[in-house]
């Protein structure tokens, strides 16, 4: 078996014993770097949280990080973040350490002050990204993500290319978004024409690629496949609403978003589409079935 991912992230273990405590799982293939010196041979697997007819020998998928005494705790439960990755998640408490989010599970993440890009509060969100601290182990977060992902375009990323976009933060400029989980982008405030909110996850696409790597984002063009894509949901909404939809080309920016959570521009592109093959009626405050 090759090196398993290693802690904060979901691991593919081997049930070595079973007893009253739970399942004992075989960690010596772990990948145990920047564990603080610390080494792991098993972890055990409370019987409680542990699945009925696991036999020796069975592999069982479940995530690692330690526990407050650094001891290793292994759960079935799939946390919202792992180390490596972007997520948008809520501000529990803030105090001595940092602030702790919520991530899913019964220890909540630690993001340090010092790796806060700004004062964060409880009950507000934001995007971190999830690290292992090398000093401790841990697994830590930051909203620094500029120290984490790439900001020049890498060799996959290409001009017009479709890519996964995650809204991060906003800037003079426009909003910055990670994209395919891994690098950062900006979507310039004039490219827009739908509303944009801190944790809003859409498809978005490649506008250019400066002489400096970096990476100009859009929100409104839309490859063939999702135009028609967006033309389909439109006509099956409509059927849905008894041949009638309360929304039209006049209507407003945000009411088109909030159906579709499309900008208007690409609304109005895929109901021009479905008229032109008369397949609907356009009037100002609606649209019906031909």
């Amino acid at each position: 078996m090759s090196n398993q991912p290693g802690l904060g992230q979901i691991n593919t273990l081997t049930v070595t014993d079973i007893g009253s405590a739970g399942l004992r799982l075989d960690c010596s293939d772990l990948d145990q770097d920047g564990t603080a010196d610390m080494s792991f041979d098993y972890v055990v697997l409370p019987k409680e949280k542990t699945q009925e007819n696991i036999k020796l020998g069975d592999e069982i998928d479940v995530f690692l990080y330690l526990g407050s005494k650094d001891e290793l705790v292994a759960t079935t439960y799939k946390p919202n973040i792992q180390v490596g990755e972007c997520a948008f998640l809520r501000v529990l408490t803030t105090g001595q350490y940092g602030a702790f989010l919520d991530w899913g599970l019964a220890k909540d993440l630690l993001l340090p002050h010092s790796e806060q890009a700004y004062p964060v509060r409880p009950d507000s969100s934001y995007v971190v990204f999830s690290y292992l601290d090398e000093s401790t182990g841990r697994v830590a977060c930051s909203t620094m993500l500029h120290h984490f992902l790439e900001e020049e375009a890498s060799t996959w990323l290409k001009k017009g290319q479709p890519v996964d976009l995650l809204i991060a933060a906003k800037s003079e400029l426009g909003f910055k978004a990670v994209i395919n989980g891994h690098s950062l982008g900006l979507i310039f405030h004039d490219q827009l024409s739908q509303p944009l909110k801190f944790g809003d996850q859409m498809k978005g696409w490649i506008k250019d690629i400066r002489e400096d790597g970096r990476i100009d984002l859009s929100v409104n063009t839309l490859d063939d496949e999702t135009r028609d894509a967006l033309s389909e949901q439109v006509l099956e909404l409509i059927k849905e609403s008894g041949g009638r939809l309360e929304l039209s080309d006049k209507s407003s920016p945000d009411d088109i978003y909030r159906t579709f959570k499309v900008s208007k521009k690409n609304f109005k592109r895929a109901i021009s589409g479905l008229y032109k093959q008369r397949l609907i009626r356009i009037e100002p405050t609606y649209i019906e079935l031909l």
